[in-house]
Parts: structure tokens; C-alpha cells; sequence
């Protein structure tokens, strides 16, 4: 033996089995059987072992049973690729996928022997050597044959689980399948609906169209009724302002021709008397004239001639008053035509400004109605795209929940 602190040993026997070969078996599920119950009896059997020793008459005897009991204390090697176990003070198990190792120290062999335990007995070193030799060649066997068992349980499960991932991803796919199936159909079955309340909105959106657009021509015909009414009105008016004008107009012309003649009578009446006495005057110069003439002269001449002389101022005078007549007349019809056709101006500006008062408010009525329209017209698109926008997300809720449950599902599974 060497004299290093540490020495490996593979002199114990968890599994029993006393020097018994192991039989080599093909891989299978029986076998996968027996090699996990092997492995609970290593688990289990971690706090209890046997430790046997052959005796010294014998060189290939079963040595002397001693049982020790300590609470196992496990930790981790620095590796991590390993279990490394204290099983007792000295005695510490290190096993792993591949490899089962076992470590004795000094403190294993530096027991107090008490009073009340027995001497150990002396064992040949040969003696634990070979033994030492079988039970390590048992367990390379057994070692081997679990390393077989391993890897054929191995490609077991490895096979089962492709074939369990094979059938659940064909099961999600199905399941996939089938909520897509559902989602195309609630789709459908939405944009039908949606459809459906488009066709409707759609229709009493044209019905208020409809409505509204007969509300216009009615409003429209309504107004050219009033503009004809009112034209009609402005007309006859307008032919009674006329002839009043013409009676006033009448009036006023006896009326001025009668106090012409008046005037002219007067003026007629004062010559007249003028000429009395210019002719009374006269008739005394004639006289004497007369007189003087009928020594020159025969008087019915003179006389002729004095008559003619009159009657040609006369004339003069009347032509002279009937155009200062005439021109008097002539004026004042002027002025009353000026004023009257002021007046004329004065009353067409105002039903002019009546009726632009009246064309704005028609116009301000028609422009109310057509910005209703539009309001209307607007507000039922904004109706239809807070719909469709409805619509778009209750697809998109209902999608990401079956997005959702399918996840669930995955990770349940």
C-alpha cells in the first residue's frame, strides 16, 4: 500500500452482491428495471453500509462485517461534474454519470479503539490485496454493464420523447390549425356583420341624403316663388306709383294752366285799360291830328292804317305771352319730373336693399342647410371609421387571446 493519506479502495459491497458476476444482458426495458432499483439501493442505503474484510485463515473468505451509521453530508465537488459524498470521517463516495469512486483517509484507520469494541483481527496484505482486485474487477463489470444499461435506456427515452415531441407538435399544429380556422370564421362572420351595419348606415345616410336634397329643392322652388311674388309686387307697385304720377302730373298742369290763364287775363285786363286810355289819349291827339290830316290828307287812310298798326302789337304781345307761357309750363313740368323721378330713385334703392336683404338671408338659410348636410355627411364617416376601427381591434383582442391561449397551452404542454 502506498503511504499517501489517501488511498481509493473498492472493498464494500452496496449492492450485495457477494462476488457474484454480473450477466450480461441486451438493452431493453426489464434490464432499465432492475438498474433503476439497483440505483434506489444506492440512494437508500447511503446512510447505512457494510464494510467487509476476509479473515486471516482463509485467503479468499468473506471478512467481518462492521456497521457504521452517520448522517450523510453531501456537497458539491470543485468540478461539479460529480456527487461528491462524506459518508463517515475518512470515508467519502464520489459518483457520477460515468464513473463510481470510493476515497479512504487517515482519519478512516486512525479509529480509538474502546474497551467495550473488539480488536480488530489481522488481515494478510496479499489478502486484501486480491480481494481489493476482484471486488474492483466486479465493479468495472458492474460499471460496464449499468454504462450499457445507460445508454440503452437512453436511446429508449430519447426515442419516446421524439415520438412525444413528434405527436404534440403534430397536436399543436392541429390545434393551431383549428384556431385559425375559428379565427378566419369569426372574421367572416364579422366582416358580414360589419357589412351588414355598412349596407344599413350606408342606406340611411343616403335616405338623409335623399331627405335633405328634397329640403333644398323644396326651399329653393319656395324661393324663386317669393323672388317672383316679390317682383310681382314691385311691379304693380311700381304701375300704380306710375300712374299716380301721371294723375298728379295732370293736376298739376290744369292747375298750372289755369293760373296762367288767370295771370294772363289780368295782364290782358290791365293793357286792355292801358290801351283805353292810350287810346282815349290818342284819340284826342288824333283828333287834332285828324284835324290836321284832313288838310292833308283823307282820314279813312290814317285810320286803316292806325288799326293795323294795333292789331300787329297785339299780336306781338299775345305770341310774346303764350311762349313765356309756354316756357313757364315747360319748367315746371321739368321740376316736377325731376323731383318725381328722385323720388322713383329713392324708393327702387330701398326695394333693391329690401330685396339683397332678402337674397342674404335666403342665401345664409341655403348655406345653414347645405353645412347641416355636410355635418351630417361628416359625422356619419367619422361614425363609419370609429366602426371599422372597433371592428379592427376586437380582431386584434380576439386574435392575441387565441395567441394567448395557444401559448398557455404550449407551456402547458
Amino acid at each position: 500500500m502506498s503511504h499517501s493519506p489517501f488511498l481509493y479502495c473498492a472493498c464494500w459491497d452496496p449492492w450485495n452482491v457477494r462476488g457474484k458476476r454480473l450477466i450480461k444482458t441486451m438493452p431493453g426495458l426489464p434490464n432499465q428495471k432492475a438498474r433503476s432499483s439497483s440505483l434506489g439501493m444506492i440512494l437508500k442505503n447511503q446512510n447505512s453500509f457494510l464494510f467487509a474484510l476476509k479473515p486471516p485463515s482463509t485467503s479468499k473468505g468473506i471478512l467481518p462485517n462492521r456497521k457504521y451509521g452517520y448522517r450523510l453530508r453531501s456537497r458539491e465537488p470543485p468540478d461539479a461534474s460529480g456527487e461528491f459524498i462524506e459518508i463517515s470521517p475518512g470515508y467519502t463516495l464520489t459518483r457520477s454519470k460515468e464513473h463510481l469512486s470510493v476515497t479512504l483517509g487517515e482519519e478512516f484507520f486512525e479509529r480509538k479503539i474502546t474497551a467495550e469494541e473488539p480488536a480488530p483481527h489481522f488481515v494478510p496484505r496479499e489478502d486484501v490485496i486480491t480481494d481489493l482486485e476482484e471486488q474492483i474487477a466486479e465493479l468495472t463489470d458492474m460499471m460496464e454493464q449499468l454504462r450499457r444499461d445507460h445508454q440503452a435506456s437512453r436511446k429508449l427515452l430519447e426515442k419516446d420523447m421524439e415520438e412525444k415531441c413528434n405527436e404534440m407538435q403534430q397536436e399543436h399544429e392541429n390545434k393551431i390549425r383549428e384556431l385559425q380556422e375559428a379565427h378566419c370564421a369569426e372574421l367572416q362572420a364579422l366582416q358580414v356583420q360589419y357589412k351588414k351595419e355598412l349596407r344599413t348606415e350606408r342606406a340611411s345616410a343616403q335616405e338623409k341624403m335623399e331627405g335633405l336634397q328634397k329640403e333644398y329643392k323644396y326651399l329653393k322652388n319656395a324661393f324663386r316663388m317669393y323672388q317672383d311674388s316679390v317682383s310681382d309686387e314691385m311691379e304693380e307697385k311700381w304701375l300704380r306709383r306710375q300712374a299716380e304720377w301721371k294723375k298728379s302730373e295732370r293736376t298739376e298742369r290744369e292747375k298750372a294752366l289755369l293760373q296762367q290763364k288767370q295771370e294772363l287775363m289780368k295782364k290782358f285786363e290791365m293793357e286792355r285799360e292801358k290801351l283805353k286810355k292810350s287810346s282815349q289819349s290818342g284819340n284826342s291827339m288824333t283828333n287834332k291830328l285828324s284835324q290836321q290830316e284832313r288838310e292833308i290828307a283823307s282820314p279813312e287812310e290814317f285810320i286803316k292804317q292806325h288799326e293795323e298798326d294795333v292789331e300787329k302789337i297785339k299780336e306781338l304781345q299775345n305770341i310774346k305771352e303764350s311762349l313765356e307761357a309756354d316756357l313757364k309750363e315747360k319748367d315746371q313740368i321739368l321740376k316736377a319730373l325731376t323731383t318725381t323721378m328722385q323720388n322713383a330713385q329713392m324708393e327702387v334703392k330701398k326695394e333693391k336693399s329690401n330685396l339683397m336683404a332678402l337674397e342674404k338671408n335666403i342665401q345664409q338659410k341655403i348655406s345653414a342647410v347645405e353645412l347641416k348636410h355636410q355635418i351630417n355627411i361628416t359625422s356619419l364617416a367619422d361614425e363609419n371609421a370609429i366602426l371599422r376601427r372597433k371592428l379592427i381591434t376586437k380582431s386584434e383582442e380576439a386574435f392575441g387571446e387565441r395567441v394567448r391561449r395557444k401559448s398557455q397551452l404550449s407551456g402547458l404542454l
